[in-house]
């Protein structure tokens, strides 16, 4: 098989949050242009094994890797400078459930980002992988028998608090040394077949945005639709915010320059500032805790206050656990897990207010609207609208509803790389986030 048959070019805009890994990524299969979204819990599974104890037929690549939830089940090794180890990592879902192997999650007690855990590297060049696999196997109908060379352009993120200082130095750990004779190669080779599948991963572009930021950006770029959609999912969810709105249009949305942004994730919550429509650093702040920091702080709780029995192994099961009604036989387990939560979530929401009223000193009075997103607002927003709008008086809060506002991010990074792709075969130098 030509070298030409396997080789491709993916663009894609990668949210890896505490929680969950969002992300768009765009490939091209036979011509036509293929759209990939992925959602993740941002954990792995790892085993010093070289294959899956039950490796997938290659006669099955056709249902296996086009199947929708390939990203949640995919298992491979990683040969690159961000990684340490080789041994066989599984992503995703399927992670949760793994016996005998050693499960590795976003630490959100703490202050190390996750820029400096390899994990972050491990899905972003995972999500690359399983794409480019899954495009060929779509062009094609079997595995490959050559390495895939996969040249990469990527949108990613990093805390407010670390983007000014740090942007430019994690965007070369993908691309390699800024004027190197060679960029970074960063080998995934892919095993949930019985014949393991090489993928040459190369960047050609990082572009690095503040968390939360994208998100606004993707608003903006959205324009009337996603406006409208917002003023009408705030008037029927939550009538009594929506009373103060009651003449604003999507026009008028859209039209918005200084805003500030409540973006809860799992680990952090960030709070991108724009003024006079450009993100503005200064007045912008991180609080390194976020809904995961409430889920551990319960775990520990509900273990001193002997309720062992209740057996969630880390806080992934325990969220997955209560974003499930329950039945009647673990409604008692649900209120006393729900309890604890809600008590924790409580102080969290006590932090986020006192941060929030220090960003507000220092934008003044210009603000016109504050937009409350992020995957870990959804849980914690009986507590945390009012808290907010006490703080804010009469500015307007908007809390985007959780089945979008969680992939507002994805959307601005992916904007950001096909942006910068856009700006690239013009012949003009481009830092989307900028």
């Amino acid at each position: 098989m030509s070298t030409q048959d396997t080789s491709m070019k993916l663009t894609g805009g990668i949210d890896v949050g505490n929680g969950y890994v969002k992300g768009v990524v765009r490939g091209t299969v036979d011509g036509e242009t293929v759209y990939d979204s992925v959602d993740l819990p941002s954990a792995v599974s790892s085993t010093s094994r070289s294959m899956p104890k039950v490796p997938e037929a290659d006669t099955h690549a056709m249902t296996v890797a086009v199947d929708d939830d390939f990203f949640n089940k995919f298992s491979g090794s990683f040969t690159t400078p961000l990684v340490g180890h080789s041994d066989l990592r599984t992503m995703g879902r399927a992670a949760l459930t793994m016996r005998g192997s050693k499960f590795t999650q976003f630490e959100v007690v703490g202050t190390r980002s996750k820029a400096d855990q390899e994990l972050s590297a491990v899905l972003v060049l995972g999500v690359f992988a399983a794409k480019a696999l899954r495009d060929y196997v779509r062009a094609h109908g079997t595995l490959p028998e050559a390495e895939l060379r996969v040249t990469v352009r990527a949108g990613l993120a990093l805390p407010i608090a670390e983007y000014v200082q740090r942007r430019s130095a994690y965007a070369a750990q993908f691309i390699g040394a800024v004027g190197g004779a060679d960029p970074a190669v960063h080998m995934v080779t892919v095993k949930n077949f019985s014949t393991p599948v090489a993928v040459r991963l190369q960047f050609e572009d990082v572009q690095v945005l503040p968390e939360g930021a994208s998100a606004q950006f993707a608003i903006a770029d959205k324009g009337l639709g996603l406006a409208q959609a917002l003023l009408d999912d705030l008037r029927t969810s939550d009538p009594a915010a929506a009373e103060g709105l009651a003449d604003v249009t999507a026009e008028a949305l859209v039209g918005v320059r200084n805003t500030i942004g409540v973006d809860v994730g799992e680990g952090t919550v960030n709070f991108p500032v724009f003024t006079d429509g450009a993100f503005n650093p200064e007045a912008a702040a991180t609080l390194e805790q976020g809904y995961g920091t409430a889920l551990t702080n319960a775990l520990e709780q509900m273990v001193t206050s002997g309720h062992k029995n209740l057996g969630f192994a880390n806080r992934k099961q325990l969220a997955d656990f209560l974003q499930t009604e329950p039945s009647p036989f673990t409604r008692g387990r649900y209120d006393i897990a729900s309890g604890f939560v809600e008590e924790e979530a409580g102080y969290l929401c006590d932090e986020i207010g006192t941060r929030f009223e220090d960003v507000l000193v220092e934008v003044g009075g210009t603000t016109e609207v504050i937009y409350v997103y992020g995957g870990g607002s959804g849980p914690i927003k009986e507590l945390l609208r009012p808290v907010l709008q006490k703080a804010a008086g009469s500015t307007p809060v908007l809390y985007l509803d959780s089945g979008y506002s969680r992939h507002l991010n994805r959307e601005g990074l992916f904007l950001a790389a096909t942006t910068a792709e856009e700006n690239a075969k013009k012949g003009k130098h481009s830092t989307a986030a900028a």
